[in-house]
Protein backbone atom coordinates (compact mmCIF):
# COMPACT_ATOMS: atom_id res chain seq x y z
CA UNK A 1 0.00 0.00 0.00
CA UNK A 2 1.37 3.63 -0.89
CA UNK A 3 1.81 5.93 1.74
CA UNK A 4 0.21 8.66 -0.36
CA UNK A 5 -3.12 9.09 -1.97
CA UNK A 6 -3.29 8.81 -5.36
CA UNK A 7 -6.35 11.22 -7.61
CA UNK A 8 -8.34 8.89 -9.57
CA UNK A 9 -9.23 12.09 -11.38
CA UNK A 10 -6.02 13.00 -11.74
CA UNK A 11 -5.22 9.84 -13.40
CA UNK A 12 -8.26 9.83 -15.62
CA UNK A 13 -7.55 13.53 -16.84
CA UNK A 14 -4.25 12.41 -17.60
CA UNK A 15 -5.16 9.16 -19.54
CA UNK A 16 -7.59 11.16 -21.62
CA UNK A 17 -5.46 13.74 -22.34
CA UNK A 18 -3.17 11.11 -23.76
CA UNK A 19 -6.07 9.88 -25.94
CA UNK A 20 -5.85 6.29 -23.81
CA UNK A 21 -8.42 3.91 -23.09
CA UNK A 22 -9.05 2.15 -20.05
CA UNK A 23 -7.98 -1.19 -21.42
CA UNK A 24 -5.06 0.15 -23.15
CA UNK A 25 -3.70 1.17 -20.38
CA UNK A 26 -4.30 -1.56 -18.13
CA UNK A 27 -2.34 -3.51 -20.90
CA UNK A 28 0.61 -1.39 -21.10
CA UNK A 29 0.67 -1.41 -16.98
CA UNK A 30 -0.16 -5.72 -16.64
CA UNK A 31 -3.18 -5.40 -14.56
CA UNK A 32 -7.23 -5.61 -15.44
CA UNK A 33 -9.28 -2.93 -16.99
CA UNK A 34 -11.43 -3.27 -13.89
CA UNK A 35 -8.39 -1.89 -11.40
CA UNK A 36 -7.79 1.06 -13.52
CA UNK A 37 -11.66 1.95 -14.06
CA UNK A 38 -11.66 1.50 -9.66
CA UNK A 39 -8.49 3.51 -9.26
CA UNK A 40 -9.92 6.61 -11.59
CA UNK A 41 -13.15 6.17 -9.45
CA UNK A 42 -11.59 6.45 -6.47
CA UNK A 43 -12.97 3.75 -5.02
CA UNK A 44 -9.39 1.75 -4.57
CA UNK A 45 -5.57 2.64 -4.25
CA UNK A 46 -3.32 0.88 -6.84
CA UNK A 47 -0.11 -1.21 -5.21
CA UNK A 48 3.23 0.18 -5.65
CA UNK A 49 3.77 -2.10 -8.54
CA UNK A 50 1.11 -0.78 -10.26
CA UNK A 51 1.66 2.69 -9.39
CA UNK A 52 5.21 2.56 -10.80
CA UNK A 53 3.67 1.20 -13.46
CA UNK A 54 0.87 4.01 -14.02
CA UNK A 55 4.27 6.50 -13.59
CA UNK A 56 6.79 4.84 -16.55
CA UNK A 57 3.17 4.20 -18.78
CA UNK A 58 2.01 7.97 -19.35
CA UNK A 59 5.33 9.30 -18.15
CA UNK A 60 4.15 11.45 -15.17
CA UNK A 61 5.94 12.26 -11.32
CA UNK A 62 4.34 11.94 -8.14
CA UNK A 63 2.94 15.39 -8.09
CA UNK A 64 0.66 14.63 -11.55
CA UNK A 65 -1.00 11.67 -9.30
CA UNK A 66 -1.18 12.24 -5.89
CA UNK A 67 -4.47 13.56 -4.44
CA UNK A 68 -3.42 17.66 -3.46
CA UNK A 69 -5.45 17.61 -0.47
CA UNK A 70 -3.60 14.90 1.24
CA UNK A 71 -1.83 16.69 4.35
CA UNK A 72 -3.24 19.77 3.44
CA UNK A 73 -5.64 18.95 6.96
Amino acid sequence: MLSRKISGAKLRRIREDRCLRVAEVAEAVGCSHWNIYKIEKGTTQPSAYVYAALKAVLQVDDSDLVDASEGAA
